[in-house]
């Protein structure tokens, strides 16, 4: 039997890049949706044995595109599993109201994301392969350094670069890893072996 195939919709591109890589790496096919209308579409042609949904896209929120996925004519049975930014508790509930299998929060950790997966399609193999590291080497040094400790000054310094320079890097890294400060960067690094 070949590899399982999991649909991603997210309108991030970033967040589309690095679940493809993780999954991909980990031998799974994977079919990315950038909105909800790719989303039915690709269900439909592509019959995915499991959807990774985001709530928040352009056109219509997931929860439309969830019904539209179990309705006819896509009637998919796959599990389906929200990944999104929509934390709070009535999202959460709505959610599982659905029928979601599961629901994972923004930011994530690709290790976990990936474990998730596996049980949901009843896996008992481990994963096979690394989750990819999405960070420059740049990116990474910057993290590094501050994960030691140190100032935006005296990373700029040890660098050679301006602190806009070091502001800018660790900026991407946050966009990057979905996270909106530099401890949980330094901490989503660490647990995934990139710093």
């Amino acid at each position: 039997m070949g590899a399982k195939r999991i649909m991603v919709v997210d309108d991030q591109p970033e967040v589309l890049r690095l679940v493809d890589e993780a999954l991909s790496s980990a031998g799974y096919e994977v079919v990315c949706a950038p909105d909800g209308r790719s989303a039915v579409r690709d269900g439909a042609l592509r019959l995915p044995d499991l959807v990774l949904l985001d709530i928040g896209l352009p056109d219509q929120d997931g929860f439309t595109v969830y019904d539209k996925l179990r309705g006819k004519p896509v009637s998919l049975e796959c599990p389906i599993i929200f990944l999104t930014a929509k934390g709070d508790i009535d999202s959460r509930l709505h959610g599982f109201e659905q029928g979601a299998v599961d629901y994972i929060v923004k930011p994530f950790h690709i290790k976990e994301l990936l474990a998730r997966v596996k049980v949901h399609l009843h896996e008992k193999e481990p994963l096979s392969g690394d989750v990819p590291n999405p960070l420059t080497e740049r990116e990474r040094e910057v993290v590094k350094l501050l994960a030691s400790g140190k100032t935006y000054k005296q990373v700029a310094n040890a660098l050679r670069v301006s602190q806009s320079t070091v502001r800018n890097h660790l900026h991407n890294v946050y966009h990057k890893l979905d996270v909106v400060d530099r401890a949980q960067a330094v901490i989503v690094s660490r647990e995934n072996g990139w710093v």
